[in-house]
């Protein structure tokens, strides 16, 4: 059998578009058997890896590795700096992304090898993913759940992917939690009349998000998602260009009826925001955006299921039920527009004050991502 070989995708020459067609094609190989698998846009897919067009770049670098055996492409990965993370942290982590690769440890060991050598060469440990190419990003190695779809924006991989990053030396730092929630749920009487009237007593109301306005809604929003989620473990604030450039694609999947801002007394403290699940109507389209805007068309969009993205309050509010209102509203709004039910994800494993709320809504754990670092020496 021939050697496994990493080298940097080529940024200039001949060899350029060649590897960065080869990178971004590489799961569409590798997962086209897979009936879970969803095939992410192409054209998205693109658009997130071009330095020109994604603001993550102007604080950000990072180089795309490609694995071959002989001329075959057997793997991938993104090496990663975060110089963002690292001046909000105080730290000099490293990262990873974009890891995908055949069920061969050699393969694996490889990849991981050839990006930790470029974050220590930039003084960057422990290195920490995989992220794509942030926390803001998709992230994760999916370790539970394996027989369902993955939701927006979330990964899918082979159960093997654990054993293949862990064979090589990294071990699992943090676990990411995925809840589903039915609006088949009926929300008790009694615990609507407990949040309606914390919710009064404290003079808070849930708006809907301004979309005729919203160029001057991205403002406030971008404020309750730095603010609200400022303390959590690997949070790097959004710039203000990184949001408006997630805002922009984001307001197109954006679910109105179960989506809301929280006030209090007409000052913005919270922050709700569901996506419809798109990846209905990507399975079976190989990522063309000619197979898939037809099924966009003509679907009954508010009748999809959803994917609770964010979900956020400022601290000076925290403890007033704000989380339960905003599932109280989704679960009626969503069973009035035929929504089956909306994916909570990802939480931090160890958030308990968010999946108390997710649980108190009847969420039932369904998938767990994990984070994991190269051990400290």
């Amino acid at each position: 059998m021939k050697r496994v070989r990493v080298e940097p995708e080529r940024s200039r020459g001949a060899g350029k578009r060649a590897d960065r067609k080869a990178f971004l094609t590489f799961p569409y190989r590798l997962y086209r058997d897979d009936p879970v698998w969803v095939p992410p846009l192409r054209m998205a897919e693109a658009a997130l890896m071009n330095r020109e067009k994604n603001p993550f770049f102007e604080h950000a670098d990072a180089q795309h590795f490609l694995a071959r055996r002989g001329k075959r492409v057997v793997g991938r990965i993104a090496a990663i700096e975060n110089r963002r993370h690292n001046e909000v942290h105080e730290d000099r982590v490293g990262f990873f992304g974009f890891f995908d690769a055949e069920p061969d440890p050699e393969v694996a060991r490889a990849l991981l090898h050839a990006a930790k050598a470029w974050n220590d060469a930039r003084d960057l440990a422990p290195m920490r993913g995989p992220v794509n190419y942030s926390t803001n990003d998709s992230c994760g190695v999916l370790v539970q759940g394996f027989d369902e779809p993955p939701r927006l924006m979330m990964p899918h991989n082979r159960p093997d992917y654990e054993e293949l990053i862990t064979g090589a030396g990294l071990v699992g730092v943090k676990d990411l939690h995925a809840y589903w929630i039915s609006t088949e749920n009926s929300v008790p009487e009694r615990f609507q009349r407990v949040v309606d009237r914390m919710m009064k007593r404290k003079g808070i109301t849930i708006r809907r998000i301004n979309f005729k306005n919203f160029d001057e809604e991205v403002p406030v929003l971008l404020g309750l998602y730095n603010r609200s989620w400022e303390k959590n473990w690997g949070f790097v604030p959004a710039t203000e260009n990184e949001f408006k450039h997630a805002a922009k694609d984001m307001k197109m999947v954006v679910s109105p009826p179960l989506s809301g801002v929280a006030e209090r007394d007409g000052v913005p403290v919270g922050l709700a925001v569901f996506l419809r699940d798109l990846n209905t109507l990507l399975r079976g389209t190989n990522g063309r955006l000619w197979r898939f805007l037809p099924k966009l068309l003509f679907a009954n969009k508010d009748a999809m299921d959803a994917r609770c993205i964010l979900l956020g309050i400022v601290p000076e509010a925290r403890g007033s039920a704000i989380n339960e209102a905003f599932f109280v509203r989704a679960l009626k709004n969503g069973l009035a527009t035929g929504c089956p039910g909306a994916e909570c994800g990802w939480v931090l494993a160890d958030n308990k004050a968010i999946i108390a709320p997710i649980e108190a809504a009847g969420g039932v754990l369904r998938k767990v991502y994990r984070m994991y670092e190269t051990p400290s020496e």
